[in-house]
């Protein structure tokens, strides 16, 4: 079964063909992710239960016929109760063998209504099933972008620490050779060997690291353990964002998936306290049907009859207060749990958006430094290499300046995850509301040009005046874009992306 399963797991997955993009690396993750084919599985439950629901608005129609037969006649006769002696012969009025058949229709009023609450309760929780999924392909795509921003960095770093790694360990070997040797004092061969010691350590720490990217990115990818892929190279240059704080948190408070599932269970809160308080009501059940009986002694053999029943329990009556309470012990308690939440998300908007603040800093702070170190490298590695203090110097400039590429491509990364987040935690999906097809390609170009809508600054928002006011030129976390206030309806659960 172990072995089955990791063919199902692998079987359906499109080659890699190039070099992998961003955008084709979230388009592999959504389409093969095995969390997000869960969660497509539960809202395509969860729809088929609401369909089932709404079949139980229906009124019951119900088909009879059954066969009676008996080993004698079915005769009586009559007795008179003022002289008691018996007044007529025995006589029958029914056949030995009947044959009897009957078709109804029955609509209970009390079950219609608490089966038309249990439809909108079910499709509620369709809905939410779908902010779930969309909660999970935010997710996702925050998972991907991270691993796919290391593994980036990860290529194109790993060539050069090899090499600073191999002259370190040239170094380390030449060091042991003087000390053997007696070509350098002892004190200043072993605090060479400690030197080149630290650095190796310092780069077999990064190179361990930086292998490990590529793996976890696969495994986001869905790919099989050691499947050969190369990473199409990024632009570079720090991304901007486009929107004021106000806009993100007013887009936020709407496009959260976590809000709408909310609402949608505050929903079916009121719903089931309108249950509830429908159960007490009396239940009228109204009735009409054809009937047959091939009893041939009977005048008319087939008939139609209607009514209406009506059955209360009285007693049910004593239940309202505590189902008055009840219902309103839930309301509170789903208010409270959505005003927490708004206030979680309000406020890791806010901490996304100060950890973008600070990282693009830090990433003009990392790219000057690393510029240093790169001429400091250079510099070193053009002077006299006749000793071993020239030697250690210009392998620590080396390392050093490795070193400062690698913080400076992962303050670039940690620019554009720290974009991502802001998106994430306000709410924007990475992929547009309608697909046109569920292939790899087609839904690769979807989520590019949904990253680019929303970079630049053209991304709906809220009709609010917080977020109705477009950023001006001059804003440091701005690019000069209009943002347009205009939020959509919530919208209906999206096909599968399978």
């Amino acid at each position: 079964m172990a072995a089955a399963d990791r063919h199902t797991i692998y079987a359906s997955q499109e080659p890699i063909s190039g070099p992998v993009r961003l955008e084709e690396a979230m388009a592999r993750a959504l389409k093969y992710n095995l969390d997000h084919r869960v969660a497509l599985m539960e809202r395509a439950l969860e729809e088929r239960l609401g369909d089932t629901a709404q079949m139980d608005l229906l009124p019951q129609l119900a088909g009879r016929a059954g066969l009676n037969t008996r080993d004698n006649i079915a005769a009586s006769s009559s007795r008179s109760i003022e002289t008691g002696r018996q007044s007529l012969e025995p006589s029958t009025s029914s056949e030995r063998d009947t044959g009897t058949a009957d078709l109804q229709l029955s609509l209970n009023v009390l079950d219609f209504g608490l089966s038309y609450f249990g439809a909108q309760a079910q499709a509620n929780r369709a809905l939410a099933a779908e902010e779930r999924r969309r909660r999970i392909v935010l997710t996702v795509a925050d998972e991907v972008r991270n691993a796919y921003w290391e593994a980036v960095t990860a290529e194109q770093l790993a060539p050069r620490v090899r090499r600073v790694l191999g002259e370190a360990r040239e170094a380390l070997g030449f060091a042991r050779q003087a000390e053997t040797e007696r070509l350098m004092p002892p004190l200043e061969t072993l605090q060479f060997q400690r030197a080149m010691l630290e650095i190796i350590q310092q780069l077999e720490g990064l190179e361990s690291e930086l292998a490990s990217a590529r793996t976890e990115l696969a495994g986001l990818m869905g790919l099989p353990p050691g499947t050969r892929f190369s990473l199409a190279a990024p632009r570079h240059g720090a991304t901007r964002l486009p929107y004021r704080l106000a806009d993100l948190e007013a887009v936020a408070m709407v496009e959260r998936p976590e809000i709408r599932e909310e609402l949608y269970n505050a929903r079916n809160v009121v719903l089931e306290a309108r249950s509830q308080m429908l159960s007490l009501m009396p239940g009228a059940n109204l009735f009409a049907g054809v009937n047959y009986d091939s009893n041939s002694f009977l005048l008319n053999q087939s008939w139609a009859d209607a009514g209406i029943q009506v059955t209360w329990n009285l007693l049910r009556l004593l239940s309202l207060p505590a189902m008055q309470a009840e219902s309103e012990a839930r309301e509170d308690l789903s208010d409270a749990r959505r005003l927490a939440l708004r206030m979680a998300i309000l406020t890791q908007v806010n901490v996304a958006y100060r950890r973008y603040q600070r990282a693009t800093a830090h990433y003009g702070r990392a790219a000057e430094l690393q510029s240093v170190e790169q001429r400091i490298a250079e510099a070193t590695r053009s002077a006299e290499e006749s000793d071993a203090q020239n030697r250690l110097e210009r392998v620590r400039a080396a390392a050093a300046a490795v070193l400062a590429q690698r913080a400076r491509n992962q303050a670039f990364a940690e620019v554009n995850n720290a974009l991502g987040a802001v998106y994430a935690a306000s709410g924007f999906d990475p992929l547009p509301e309608t697909i046109a097809d569920h292939d790899l390609a087609t839904l690769q170009e979807a989520i590019a040009a949904r990253a680019a809508e929303i970079a630049s600054g053209r991304a709906r928002l809220p009709d609010i005046p917080a977020a109705a006011t477009p950023i001006a030129a001059h804003d440091p976390a701005s690019d000069g874009s209009t943002a347009y206030a205009m939020l959509p309806p919530p919208r209906p659960p999206q096909p599968a992306h399978e």
